[in-house]
């Protein structure tokens, strides 16, 4: 189901009810209280983002936004949330500038919110398992026909001050997209191994850095060099699919990205592709990682 705008604002219409939101994800409506270890109702102290013990004797106080990318921010919640809003509900990301347009906020500020909340959409926990498509793809770089690529072993030219980004997208499931420094044998096996279940069925080009796995996994090989793009079920094209998706996201809405920043934009797409057809829950999904 859509999360529209008018949804959101019906939710969310001050801070007050973004931080009671944010105090019932943590601790619940009636918690148990640190302070004297008694199920309780916390009251909230005006003025502060704080909720206090109802009991006279133990008046402990919580803070709800502390250890969260809400805690020392002058920024008020509705806005941070309304930022998580938009960054769940549009199909090619959020720019700096439209944020510090939509907020009224500084661009640094803007930058870095955007940040913040882009650390939350990381890699999903647990491993890939089942089919898992992998393939690289190469951001950034402006000079062209460079002789060398970055590719090791590979033909193709232009690549050279481009970065590249190794994604394993499991069927019907999740997505890991991770930033490297090269693309070879020697950086793409730990990436695997780390978040693909051994035994898992994979399916790859025929880059010569894949065949380490073959003793791991299931290997299937779709030779592009001979034209093969497909055999019945052993295809890339889902994940060549999230590519086209990733490159609108940096080319399209930030026009380009640095390198330093360049994992967290990765993360952003992986995430946002995975969760595509979730509406409301995409934007309560990062909510309650915030909370996590």
């Amino acid at each position: 189901m859509k999360y529209t705008i008018n949804q959101f604002r019906k939710d969310y219409p001050n801070d007050d009810v973004c931080l009671d939101a944010i105090f019932a994800m943590r601790w619940g409506k009636q918690p148990c209280c640190p302070g004297c270890s008694q199920q309780t109702t916390f009251k909230r102290i005006p003025g502060r983002r704080c909720y206090q013990c109802s009991d006279k004797d133990c008046q402990y106080q919580l803070y709800p936004t502390a250890g969260t990318v809400f805690e020392k921010t002058r920024t008020s919640l509705v806005d941070w949330f309304y930022a998580i809003y938009l960054m769940t509900s549009t199909r090619n990301g959020v720019a700096a500038k439209e944020l510090q347009r939509q907020l009224g906020v500084t661009y640094k500020c803007a930058h870095r919110m955007g940040h913040q909340i882009r650390k939350l959409m990381g890699s999903p926990d647990g491993l890939l398992t089942g089919v898992v498509e992998i393939d690289e793809v190469y951001i950034g770089g402006d000079r062209k026909n460079k002789s060398k690529s970055i590719r090791s072993g590979s033909k193709i030219k232009g690549y050279m001050e481009k970065t590249p980004v190794l994604t394993l997208l499991q069927r019907d499931g999740n997505i890991i997209s991770k930033v490297l420094d090269v693309s070879t044998g020697d950086t793409i096996r730990p990436v695997v191994l780390d978040n693909v279940a051994p035994g898992s069925q994979i399916i790859t080009d025929g880059f010569k850095a894949y065949m380490t796995l073959e003793k791991t996994y299931k290997h299937e090989i779709i030779n592009h060099a001979i034209d093969e793009w497909g055999r019945g079920i052993f295809h890339t094209n889902t994940v060549e699919g999230f590519f086209s998706h990733l490159k609108r996201t940096i080319k399209g809405t930030h026009i380009s990205v640095s390198r330093q920043h360049l994992q967290k934009y990765a993360d952003e797409c992986a995430f946002r592709y995975t969760h595509r057809h979730e509406g409301q829950l995409m934007f309560h999904t990062i909510l309650g990682r915030v909370v996590r």
